[in-house]
């Protein structure tokens, strides 16, 4: 007997079971695969908080500046405007060279996160009050270097009335002071150097020659009286000239601004810049 053929609505019932079975078979995964995902997540331990106390704010001048400098060495330029600015600012104690290297810190670390103005502000206020500082080009890039130096080009005449307010006229009449308060110290060394050294020799000569010294001021059989009296003499002349050089220098330079002279010390050395 020949088999029945099937019917054409069975036919089409049989070609849609497979569709449906691996519909079914999706479905039963995706649910497996959710429950186990929910499972791990329930078994993983939260991550820990972040522990640690968290640095405080600096409460002086120095520690306030030591954070600068760690900033600054490792680059982190943010933190060091922030923390220089206490100093700069005057919201912590500091000292006139404690907010000098603030000021300094202040307007690299503005120049450098592109906040031009803001350290022109903090160079001219440095120039100000240290009207010979110069940034060394060895430790600070250039482009910072050449922008200070041109601060300070375009606040010369502020700059000169800042300084001379703190001058006074009558130290001119008293060198080498003179020459150091109008920031020419390299020269208040050499002026002051030669002025000690002469008046040491002069006094020395004097008084050798009053020991020496016989009645009626003469010196019979002494074979050195004569030269020391030549180096008497010199002395004088040189304590002399040296102090007016220095009188005519300070009056000469009153007005000028302190960079024309410096003395720096380096590791290679002692550099004197007149």
């Amino acid at each position: 007997m020949s088999p029945r053929p099937l019917a054409p609505e069975r036919i089409r019932r049989l070609d849609c079971l497979p569709a449906a079975l691996f519909v079914a078979i999706m479905l039963t995964v995706s649910g497996a695969r959710a429950q186990m995902a929910a499972a791990a997540a329930a078994a993983t331990p939260p991550a820990p908080a972040a522990s640690g106390p968290v640095p405080a704010a600096p409460t002086d001048a120095a520690s306030s500046l030591e954070r600068v400098r760690a900033s600054y060495e490792y680059g982190d330029i943010d933190d060091v405007v922030e923390w220089s600015r206490p100093v700069a600012e005057g919201r912590l104690e500091a000292t006139p060279a404690q907010r000098a290297l603030a000021l300094r810190y202040l307007g690299i670390g503005l120049y450098l996160t592109g906040r031009a103005p803001g350290a022109e502000a903090a160079f001219f206020e440095l120039l100000r009050l240290r009207p010979d500082t110069v940034l060394d080009p060895r430790t600070t890039r250039p482009d910072v270097v050449t922008f200070f130096e041109r601060v300070r080009t375009g606040h010369a005449q502020e700059i000169k009335e800042s300084v001379n307010k703190h001058k006074t006229f009558i130290w001119n009449f008293i060198p080498p002071v003179g020459q150091f308060q109008n920031g020419h110290t390299a020269r208040g060394l050499l002026v002051g150097g030669i002025e000690l050294a002469s008046l040491a020799t002069a006094i020395t000569s004097y008084a050798l020659l009053k020991s020496w010294e016989q009645p009626h001021h003469e010196f019979v059989g002494h074979p050195n009286a004569g030269t020391l009296k030549v180096v008497n003499f010199v002395s004088i002349g040189v304590l002399a000239a040296s102090y007016f050089y220095g009188v005519l220098d300070g009056i000469g330079h009153y007005n000028d601004l302190p960079d024309e002279s410096r003395v720096s010390f380096a590791p290679n050395g002692v550099t004197v810049r007149f």
